[in-house]
């Protein structure tokens, strides 16, 4: 039998044969080194005295989360007087809970996803100029999902580096995440032994484990990378990141989906699944019926658990960054198959053995060694499962992961979030991902009694009809039961940033432009002067206990412009299709803008590339950014 190990030494035949080997090549050299790591692999430790193992979710928050919490708020509440009151704002009464979230679509949405969150940082000279710089600081929480978990992960295990110095000085984008562009033996190579240590050990593996590592190889920390030790795991980094640890930096959540075989995910009947770095579980359990969820300590993810006890082994390292972000990012596992197209077999066996075990409809999903097993068994729908299987959330058009920030125990004021959703046939956003969230929490809260704090928002029709999905939007202005969400979604401001989701290489110039793009979509390019008193308005409206009858006049001024006002028109709108380097049409109708206006800081950028040219929808795309001829087909990707 040929196993991986032994075709990664037929690679450096010179240096078997010689009795006085050369040196090594540093890809030689990279193929010998992945036959003897085992730095992904979980690994056995001393299972804790004294612990609890699953935690109800009835009982609230993680002690970890509400001591971070703590922390954080040594942070967020300076930071929110500072900008409250640079902007003429009385300082709040108490300090706002802030939350971001950042939507899914590949490097699209990572890109764009974080020059939005540099637009917050007062590092960056754009975002300081634009007076929005400093609300980072202001942040509690941070969701991802698909392409914005590898924002989160990459941010996170960086240490809260500005976005540009990591496209400058780390990021890898322009070698492809299937296709390198250099060292493909050593990259396959170790991607196969890394995988297969992990399976040694006894636990599943799926096309999920390469999807992630690859992705790693490409956004965390070199020291992580495929070309060392792929270790870090998301339990962690708050021990490792030190900004992390002190509360300098939000709490990070990364979210996906539950699909139970054989069963078609949507919306309404999902499991939402949350990670950060104290725990794993969900607040909810179950598809066809809902039970009360729970939560078991991220770090000994994969411990075999029976009844919320051990069976006296316990492991650590089951939950690698890389595989957490891989697992909100299922839907490119697909990608993984043009392999078998290439001109490389080193993963072939090992892709085709995944697909015989877990049948070709099984690709996209991520499993997860049960910790609730035979938990609460007379209510708890998953007790029999031996994994929970999970999926990009996205598979279910929640694109946006604002349903964690929804959550009554996190008691989060306002939410901004980031859209670079591929909804439209010229891939730009049209608010679906929020209305689905919407319908769900309607469906949640009749059948099961579910409660999610989601403020109702218009149709697609309506979003497109409103021009809300042209331009930041408030949603839940006066219903003080729900957070007040910031709709940002992405706009050709300077770019054209509606690249494919499946494109899988940038150049570092067409990166930076969608990068500055969501920026720019979140200081609407310094082109409305009282935006950033508006945004302050809303970041802290809750604090006040404010409505329409109490708020401030400046305030409600900036309430009357920027809130939708309900209305939902859902007539056929025309093909969304905005101009390349345009102010919104909404702007200029109301006098907010008088037309482009270059950018107040240093960093300006002017799309002159190939970037700037429209990208259509459809499978070209993504055959074009691979390299190579489709070889599955495209049905579940959208």
């Amino acid at each position: 039998m040929v196993t991986p190990a032994l075709i990664a030494l037929l690679a450096v035949p010179s240096i078997l044969a010689s009795p006085h080997p050369a040196p090594y090549s540093p890809s030689q050299e990279l193929a010998l080194r992945a036959l003897s790591d085992k730095s992904y692999a979980p690994y056995k430790v001393d299972c804790p005295t004294g612990w609890t193992w699953i935690r109800n979710a009835t009982e609230g928050l993680a002690s970890g989360e509400r001591d971070f919490i703590a922390n954080r708020q040594k942070v967020t509440g300076p930071a929110i007087n500072t900008m409250a009151s640079s902007h003429g704002i009385a300082n709040p009464p108490r300090t706002p809970t802030i939350g971001v979230a950042l939507a899914g679509g590949g490097y699209r949405a990572m890109l764009t996803g974080l020059g939005g969150i540099m637009g917050m940082m007062n590092e960056s000279s754009e975002g300081a100029a634009s007076g929005l710089g400093g609300w980072l600081d202001g942040v509690t929480y941070w969701a991802g999902l698909s392409g914005g978990s590898w924002a989160t992960g990459s941010f996170m295990s960086n240490g809260g580096e500005l976005p540009i110095n990591l496209l400058n000085n780390l990021w890898n984008l322009d070698s492809n995440l299937v296709f390198p562009s250099d060292d493909k033996l050593s990259f396959y190579t170790t991607l196969v032994s890394e995988t297969n240590a992990k399976s040694d050990a006894g636990f599943p593996t799926q096309l999920t484990d390469l999807w992630g590592l690859a992705i790693g190889s490409h956004v965390l920390p070199s020291q992580y990378q495929l070309t060392n030790s792929p270790n870090l795991t998301f339990s962690s980094l708050p021990s490792v990141v030190q900004k992390l640890g002190n509360g300098s930096l939000p709490m990070p959540i990364i979210i996906a989906a539950e699909r139970e075989q054989g069963e078609l995910v949507i919306a309404e009947n999902a499991t939402v699944w949350e990670f950060t770095p104290f725990e794993f579980g969900s607040w909810a359990f179950g598809s066809e019926v809902k039970s009360i969820g729970a939560f078991t300590n991220l770090e000994y993810l994969g411990s075999e658990l029976n009844n919320g006890q051990t069976n006296g082994t316990c492991w650590k390292g089951f939950d690698q960054l890389s595989f957490v972000m891989g697992t909100s990012a299922t839907l490119f596992n697909s990608a993984l198959l043009q392999i078998n197209n290439s001109d490389s077999g080193l993963v072939t066996d090992l892709i085709q053995g995944f697909l015989e075990n877990l049948g070709e409809d099984q690709q996209d999903i991520a499993r997860i060694p049960n910790s609730f097993a035979n938990y609460n068994p007379g209510e708890n729908p998953i007790s029999s499962f031996e994994y929970i299987t999970l999926v990009d959330a996205g598979e279910t058009n929640q694109n946006i992961p604002i349903e964690p920030l929804l959550i009554p125990f996190r008691e989060v004021d306002a939410i901004i979030a980031f859209d670079s959703s591929y909804d439209s046939p010229y891939v730009w956003p049209n608010g679906t991902a929020l209305r689905t969230t919407f319908e769900r929490a309607k469906v949640l809260a009749e059948n099961t009694g579910t409660q999610i704090r989601m403020p109702e928002v218009p149709s697609e029709n309506g979003f497109i009809n409103g021009g809300y999905n042209t331009r930041p939007t408030f949603f839940g202005c006066n219903d003080t039961t729900t957070p007040l969400i910031v709709y940002v979604p992405s706009y050709p401001w300077s770019a054209a940033a509606n690249t494919s989701t499946y494109q899988l290489e940038y150049s570092d110039e067409q990166a930076r432009e969608v990068l500055y793009n969501g920026l720019r979509s979140l200081t609407l390019n310094g082109t409305v002067e009282t935006w950033p008193r508006c945004l302050a308005c809303a970041l802290t409206d809750r604090s006040f206990e404010y409505t329409s009858s109490n708020r401030t006049a400046e305030c409600q001024s900036c309430f009357d412009t920027w809130c939708w006002a309900g209305d939902d028109n859902t007539t056929q709108p025309n093909t969304y299709e905005p101009q390349i380097a345009s102010v919104p049409p909404w702007l200029t109708a109301r006098g907010l803008s008088s037309g482009k206006a270059d950018a107040k800081g240093v960093e300006n950028t002017q799309s002159t590339s190939s970037a700037s040219m429209r990208v259509v929808r459809g499978a070209g795309g993504w055959m074009a950014s691979l390299g190579v001829g489709m070889g599955v087909g495209l049905a579940m990707l959208s």
